[in-house]
């Protein structure tokens, strides 16, 4: 077992130490710098949803990326729920330094629950590969370009897929509460973890899902009466929700070319003809259309699916239904069980197809916009969800009903 972990635990370690020299030696992390701006405005109950406040300190700070055609000081705002509040309060104790210090060792420790992704929810007696694999899939995970802009940049995917992993990991031990907290952490970004509510109920049934839903719930009641002094303050901030959010260029389906979500992908498509910038309304209703989907999937080949499946549909429909930037791809590494599932069942077609629909994701989008591509972010996004759709539920199992 401890062997097994060693190219994860090496992996991780490569991560953790680029996070360190990042901190040490650049003006990096705009986003954490954001996120812990606003953690430390709602402790003090002030207004972290104040965009003047936090675009004065984002200029202050990174005045080398205030200058092109969207400067970050006019492109920014702090846009997290309430209970981020209390999620970075960690780091909104500690100065700015140390902070970053501490996000390293964050990064470092999700990274090797990423890199042992592979060893979920395996089937009994299936290997999880050949030696070769085992030891360069973890590397292959948490080392690229995509990973590694996550960290720099200070985004959350990287640490929300690390607590899905050791969330599982948790669930399994029966360590419910645990696995709720841990589950309930990504719902820091509520549009991209969403998916995990029906997820925890098909894998562990409704008291699951209510223990997640209940410590998110939690988190945002305690955050809200932080920053307003009751956590009625929550009901306001789902009022304005969206408002400002789209008010950045970053945000916007017309301007963000690392947009990963259909609405992106449908404006491209139609020649810039047809744009549909989403709200709350057309986020859920993209959700009810995905989940739908997957409904009639499973009741049209009379299965239950694996919890792998389960798992990948899942990170297939948080970057294609929620409008999100391409950082949120990193959360396809969820999906690794159930490629590890085709192959092991000689669905090599199908196995070779994912492999290749996540690998063009890890290539930055300006190698692939001087070949005349714009679109492989949204359409490889959405060609995968398709892939996963449409594949084998239950690769190398027997089928059980429903």
């Amino acid at each position: 077992m401890v062997r097994d972990a060693l190219p994860a635990a090496a992996a991780a370690l490569l991560v953790f130490a680029f996070g360190v020299f990042q901190a040490l030696a650049a003006n990096v992390a705009p986003d954490l710098f954001i996120y812990r701006l606003g953690s430390q405005l709602g402790l003090r109950a002030q207004n972290p949803y104040d965009t003047a406040t936090v675009r004065s300190a984002v200029v202050e700070q990174f005045p080398e990326l205030n200058t092109g055609p969207a400067p970050l000081g006019e492109n920014c705002g702090f846009f997290l729920p309430p209970s981020a509040v209390v999620e970075f309060a960690p780091f909104a104790l500690l100065p700015w330094p140390d902070a970053k210090l501490l996000w390293a060792v964050v990064n470092g420790l999700a990274a090797f629950a990423v890199a042992r992704v592979v060893t979920l929810v395996r089937p009994a007696g299936q290997p999880t590969g050949p030696d070769l694999v085992r030891m360069l899939v973890p590397f292959a995970l948490v080392l690229n370009f995509l990973t590694l802009a996550v960290v720099l940049v200070g985004q959350t995917t990287l640490v929300a897929a690390g607590c899905v992993v050791a969330g599982l990991v948790a669930f399994g031990r029966g360590w419910n509460v645990a696995g709720a907290v841990l589950w309930a952490l990504p719902f820091v970004k509520p549009h991209v973890a969403l998916p995990l509510l029906p997820l925890a109920w098909l894998l562990g049934g409704w008291k699951r899902a209510a223990g997640v839903l209940l410590v998110v719930g939690g988190l945002n009641l305690l955050g809200a009466t932080f920053v307003g002094g009751t956590p009625l303050f929550l009901l306001d901030y789902v009022k304005q929700a969206g408002a400002g959010h789209q008010a950045v260029a970053f945000n916007r389906a017309e301007l963000a070319y690392e947009m990963t979500s259909w609405n992106r992908l449908l404006y491209l498509a139609s020649g810039e003809r047809v744009l549909v910038e989403q709200t709350a309304a057309t986020m859920l209703l993209s959700y009810a259309v995905g989940f739908g989907l997957v409904g009639l999937r499973c009741v049209a080949s009379r299965t239950r699916p694996s919890e792998a499946w389960a798992l990948a549909m899942a990170a297939a429909l948080a970057v294609v239904c929620p409008q999100v930037l391409g950082y949120e791809l990193l959360g396809l590494v969820l999906a690794v069980p159930w490629v590890r599932d085709l192959f092991a069942a000689g669905r090599h077609g199908w196995g070779l197809t994912a492999v290749l629909l996540l690998g063009v994701q890890l290539v930055p989008f300006p190698t692939m916009q001087a070949l005349g591509i714009e679109w492989h972010r949204p359409g490889g996004a959405m060609a995968f969800a398709l892939v996963v759709l449409c594949g084998p539920l239950r690769p190398g199992l027997t089928p059980s009903p429903p």
